[in-house]
């Protein structure tokens, strides 16, 4: 039975001692397990998808690139390369923190996604807490911190992890207002969700639960210790309408910043555009890649490949029973919306979830409070004693780490040429001079070598022609990584008469030649 918010023996029991012990092992749990790597290079998983946002961040911070045009080091029309595909907030907090106490960028990009990783399991525990009492709070929380695709980006230099953060502060400072508290709340949810979809545009889908929770859920609810202004008990169905009008004003203004830079890269990015030369990516090459509807919404190995994720990699196969369960749970029904949002997403964008699997992490909030409720549900009927608790968290670690720990611990052979590769790049270039990197399909060389430059692949079409191209634009400097299997017949095997003015264990660097 489930556990309505206004019971004061719920209210009661925010301050059970066995509940701040609960909540504080799985915050311990969630930092743990993602501090690890805290000092880790951005190599290896997403690698490439990493160092955009370090690169984003560093030209901001270093006055290489402007607030609304976030810039590369790939090198574009001339000028470092412009990626307007989203505005990443947390990499510029991130580069500003860099900025401001020093120390490693990488390592404040890590800390940047941790904290927002652990602030995101406090709020969706404050929120499950208030609606459906402190086992599905405690269970939505484990399942939040401990699902291996939040663990394994909700420490990598990329936005996820700020997605999820926002979301569920959106959801949280919402249902805190509609639940009698202080006006605040509206605006602190309606802020949030301004960052979100300036964040990432395509999360405007979250205002189908928003719009549910303002005009429909709002009408089973009273109205407690509020301002005399907002109090529906003083002024009855007007007012409440006034509240909900209020809150749709509030998100539909919140949506402008994000639609009104959603038509600037338009004008950017468009043919024959003053900056259309200098763009790398943008919206509308995203947009023409994942035109609807995708094929892949009528294959079979997309739908398998779907349940195969989720029973896995996103909430293994301990935590997938936990939302069937909660399915029981009369009260999941107020989670139908934002989980239709969601589901929306899949449809929309199946070659990301396809491809991709750190576009999972998006929907796991409404998927963690399902699998409390889950929880809440197994542990009234069967009671478990402390020990046995401790065993399933215990379980569910180990399960967790089992498609961890290689993503997080693991660098591939290939990669580890790069750093010693790209300080003795940094010995023989100039400082911006620009450089041509070889590292597979990756940028993280380039990245590493902290210089505006190009990264060509081995097996791409006319090689020496794209060299000659980069010479004539001032790079002097070929570096290459992984050189066994660079040296290929249709790669930089084509380099081979060329003598290499450094090299290591994994790695050389040639001088271009007037030739290439």
């Amino acid at each position: 039975m489930s556990v309505s918010k206004d019971d004061p023996n719920l209210m009661h029991s925010s301050q059970d001692p066995h509940l701040t012990l609960g909540l504080t092992v799985v915050l311990v749990i969630t930092v743990g397990v993602r501090l690890v790597v805290i000092g880790c290079p951005l190599l290896g998983n997403f690698a490439t998808k990493n160092v955009v946002y370090a690169m984003i961040a560093r030209n901001l911070v270093e006055g290489r690139a402007s607030f609304w045009l976030p810039r590369l080091d790939c090198l574009c029309g001339g000028e470092r390369g412009l990626h307007l595909v989203e505005l990443p907030l947390s990499a510029y907090l991130a580069g500003g923190l860099w900025k401001l106490l020093g120390g490693s960028l990488d390592v404040w990009g890590r800390t940047v996604s941790i904290g927002l990783s652990v602030a995101s399991v406090v709020i969706l525990f404050d929120l499950v807490r208030r609606r459906h009492g402190p086992s599905a709070a405690l269970g939505a929380a484990m399942v939040l911190a401990l699902s291996p695709v939040a663990v394994i980006y909700g420490q990598c230099f990329m936005l996820e992890a700020s997605v999820v953060f926002l979301t569920v502060a959106v959801i949280g400072a919402l249902d805190r207002w509609l639940s009698g508290r202080q006006a605040v709340w509206l605006l602190v949810a309606a802020c949030c969700f301004a960052l979100l979809v300036l964040t990432k545009i395509y999360m405007l889908v979250l205002l189908l639960p928003i719009g549910y929770m303002l005009l429909i859920e709002s009408h089973g609810r009273g109205a407690t210790g509020v301002s005399p202004v907002l109090s529906e008990r003083q002024h009855g169905q007007d007012a409440r309408g006034t509240r909900q009008w209020l809150g749709v004003g509030l998100f539909c203004m919140a949506c402008l910043p994000a639609v009104g830079w959603v038509f600037y890269v338009i004008h950017v990015a468009s043919p024959g555009a003053r900056l259309a030369d200098q763009v790398f990516y943008s919206l509308l090459d995203s947009a023409e890649a994942h035109r609807p509807p995708h094929p892949l919404l009528g294959q079979v190995d997309f739908y398998r490949r779907l349940f195969d994720d989720l029973a896995g990699v996103v909430l293994t196969p301990v935590g997938f029973m936990l939302p069937l369960v909660g399915l029981l749970d009369r009260t999941w029904r107020r989670y139908v919306v934002w989980l239709l949002a969601m589901a929306l997403l899949v449809v929309a964008m199946p070659r990301k979830f396809y491809e991709m699997n750190y576009y999972y992490v998006v929907l796991l909030p409404p998927i963690a409070i399902l699998a409390g409720l889950g929880y809440a549900r197994l542990a009234e009927r069967l009671r478990p004693s402390r020990m046995a608790v401790a065993a399933l968290v215990a379980l569910a670690l180990v399960v967790s780490l089992r498609y961890t720990a290689g993503p997080l611990l693991m660098l591939p052979e290939e990669d580890r040429a790069v750093l010693p590769a790209a300080r003795a790049a940094g010995a023989l270039a100039a400082e911006d001079e620009p450089v041509v990197t070889m590292h597979g399909s990756g940028i993280d060389l380039l990245y590493y070598c902290n210089r505006p430059g190009w990264a060509l692949e081995p097996d791409q079409p006319e090689l020496a022609r794209r060299l000659s191209e980069c010479r004539r634009a001032g790079g002097r400097l070929l570096v290459i990584v992984d050189v066994e299997a660079q040296e290929s017949p249709e790669g930089a095997g084509r380099l081979a008469p060329m003598t290499p003015i450094a090299e290591g264990p994994g790695f050389r660097i040639y001088r271009i030649s007037d030739g290439q």
